[in-house]
């Protein structure tokens, strides 16, 4: 099972069927980087209890803000909705939204974690656009897992 950090209040859903991964791939047309999808079968993403944050970046995750999993009964917690939600409109499909904390959004390119600022989802959908927005974008870690490993409580 994939690790997801040492911080007892970041609660994985628990492991999720390799099939709804498939049908995930399928309905996003395309295949989920493969460390994050080990992590996502692991967990199912994560429901924070509390404020966390990256140190030195500025968002916040927390309840009404986790880390994506496949939850098509509850669109707001959903990787598939946040296609539409937030990828589409922000980013190219080399990414995939991973949570929509405050301040922007957290996507997982290449298995690197990137987080896009507030301040820099502007302008209309499209290639050109979202190649600007791009540049925008802020190294978190190197994988998910790392990623969560350096998730902090805010005090």
């Amino acid at each position: 099972m994939a690790e997801i950090t040492v911080d007892r209040d970041v609660r994985p859903y628990g492991p999720v069927d390799a099939a709804l991964i498939v049908e995930l791939e399928r309905r996003l047309e395309r295949p989920l980087p493969p460390a994050y999808r080990a992590w996502l079968a692991a967990t199912n993403g994560a429901y924070l209890m509390g404020e966390h944050g990256v140190p030195g970046l500025p968002f916040v995750l927390f309840e009404e803000r986790p880390l994506f999993g496949v939850h098509p009964g509850y669109l707001p917690f959903d990787l598939f909705a946040a296609e539409t939600l937030h990828r589409r409109p922000w980013l190219s499909a080399d990414h995939v939204v991973v949570a929509a904390p405050s301040g922007g959004l957290l996507a997982v390119r290449q298995d690197a974690v990137v987080f896009l600022p507030e301040d820099a989802m502007t302008g209309q959908p499209g290639a050109a656009a979202d190649a600007a927005r791009e540049r925008h974008l802020v190294p978190v870690a190197p994988d998910i897992g790392e990623f969560c490993r350096r998730l902090r409580r805010h005090p």
